[in-house]
């Protein structure tokens, strides 16, 4: 987890003081990152938003800076939409052919609970039923994929019988009323845009298992970063969750 900086740390103080204090002593983080920030006005243009964010938003190569693509959005509306904050985490679909006994990984042939009849990579087997998809290193009957339920694919599914796209896809609960099946959402923080390339996401998937507050991106196939909690990790993506991130979202 990266740290805020000073001045975002100061804006999201003062904006959810009243409700900390309004829920007294036991309110829990889960609660403060699904906490609005009644703040007016704040960052109604691109300059007042490229004032707090942090110098982290130096564009990567070959993709226009941060602030050039943000006061693009802003002169697209008369005024700007609602921002949320939300925070955001990443998932991807993990190769089988990356994990290896060599790299650290637990390799010992293990199977789903849905699929007892094969058996794969034990580090495999669970970071496939976390992420949702893992990728083969042989293909069952022509299928590349392996699912969290025990099936083969031919393709990466979204909820909605839907192909997840790299880089472009998003998960978010299925009971937050803001989105949609087909819901665009423009994700407005410069190390993610400077990752995926974009700010502009579509919702592909939705889970339980998320927090309202909280968006997934996805990231495509990739070897895992490394054995234990780097499992989880995407090894080409080097951010792993933003914290108190401006959406927009219509």
């Amino acid at each position: 987890m990266k740290p805020f900086n000073l001045t975002t740390i100061m804006i999201c103080l003062a904006g959810l003081a009243p409700a900390l204090k309004a829920a007294g002593p036991e309110v829990t983080w889960r609660e403060i990152l699904a906490t609005p920030i009644p703040r007016e006005d704040f960052m109604k243009t691109p300059e007042e938003f490229a004032a707090v964010i942090p110098p982290r938003a130096v564009a990567a190569e070959g993709i226009r800076p941060f602030t050039e693509v943000l006061k693009a959005i802003y002169e697209t509306f008369e005024k700007p939409p609602t921002t949320h904050y939300f925070f955001c985490t990443v998932y991807y679909t993990p190769r089988e052919a990356g994990f290896t006994e060599e790299r650290g990984f637990n390799t010992t042939p293990d199977s789903l609970r849905a699929l007892r009849s094969k058996k794969f990579p034990h580090d495999f087997v669970k970071a496939t039923y976390v992420e949702g998809f893992g990728r083969l290193a042989d293909p069952v009957n022509g299928r590349p994929y392996l699912s969290y339920d025990g099936k083969f694919h031919t393709r990466i599914l979204g909820n909605r019988n839907n192909t997840l796209l790299d880089r472009e896809s998003i998960a978010v609960h299925r009971g937050n009323p803001l989105f949609g099946k087909t819901t665009r959402a423009w994700i407005l923080d410069p190390e993610l845009y400077n990752q995926f390339g974009a700010v502009r996401f579509q919702v592909g998937d939705t889970g339980g298992g998320l927090y309202k507050s909280q968006i997934d991106l996805y990231w495509g196939e990739d070897d895992p970063l490394g054995p234990g909690a780097d499992v989880w990790r995407p090894a080409s993506c080097d951010v792993a969750v933003s914290w108190m991130v401006p959406v927009l979202v219509w």
